[in-house]
C-alpha cells in the first residue's frame, strides 16, 4: 500500500512539474514574441536556470545578461587599446568605456534592476533609454562600419530594446 501511495505521489509531483515547465514556456514564448527580437529573448531565458515566472523575472535575467555583455565587451575594448597604435583609435575605445559600458556595468543596468525590483518600471525604463544613449554615444565616435565594436554595440542595443519591450507589458 505504501509503495502504491508513494508512486502515486510521485506522479502527481511529476505531472506538476511538466505542467509547469509548459506553463513558464508559454510565458517565456508570449512575452518575448512582444519584443523586436524573439529569438535572443527566448534562447537568453530559456538558457538561464532559474526559470522566471513573469515578466518581470525575465526582463530582470535579460538585464543581467546585458551586464554580463557589456563586462566583457569592456574587458574586450581594454585588449584592443592595448594592441592597436593609432591613437585616435585608441582614444574613440577609450570614450566608450568610460563614457558608455563603465556606467551601464557599473551604474545604469545595476539600477535599472533594482528599480525593477522594487517595482518602478518608469523608473527602470529611464534607465534603459539612458543605456540606449550611451550605446548611441559609442556608435557615434566611428564613421560608417569602421567601428571594431559594431558588432557588440548592436548586440547590447538589441538587449536593451528586448528590456524596454518587456517592460512596457509590465
Amino acid at each position: 500500500m505504501r509503495n502504491k501511495a508513494s508512486t502515486t505521489l510521485t506522479l502527481v509531483l511529476l505531472s506538476l512539474t511538466l505542467l509547469s515547465t509548459t506553463y513558464s514556456d508559454d510565458l517565456i514564448d508570449q512575452t518575448c514574441k512582444k519584443t523586436p527580437y524573439y529569438e535572443l529573448c527566448s534562447n537568453i531565458i530559456h538558457s538561464n536556470p532559474a526559470t522566471p515566472s513573469d515578466p518581470k523575472g525575465m526582463v530582470v535575467i535579460i538585464i543581467n545578461y546585458a551586464v554580463a555583455n557589456a563586462t566583457d565587451t569592456l574587458k574586450y575594448i581594454g585588449d584592443l587599446i592595448k594592441k592597436v597604435s593609432d591613437h585616435e583609435l585608441q582614444n574613440k575605445l577609450a570614450f566608450c568605456a568610460d563614457q558608455s559600458y563603465i556606467p551601464l556595468v557599473k551604474y545604469v543596468l545595476r539600477e535599472a534592476v533594482d528599480s525593477i525590483n522594487r517595482g518602478d518600471f518608469d523608473l527602470a525604463n529611464y534607465y534603459i533609454s539612458y543605456a540606449e544613449k550611451d550605446i548611441d554615444a559609442c556608435n557615434k565616435k566611428f564613421t560608417g562600419n569602421q567601428s571594431p565594436l559594431s558588432s557588440r554595440n548592436g548586440i547590447m542595443q538589441q538587449l536593451l530594446d528586448i528590456s524596454a519591450a518587456i517592460l512596457k507589458i509590465l
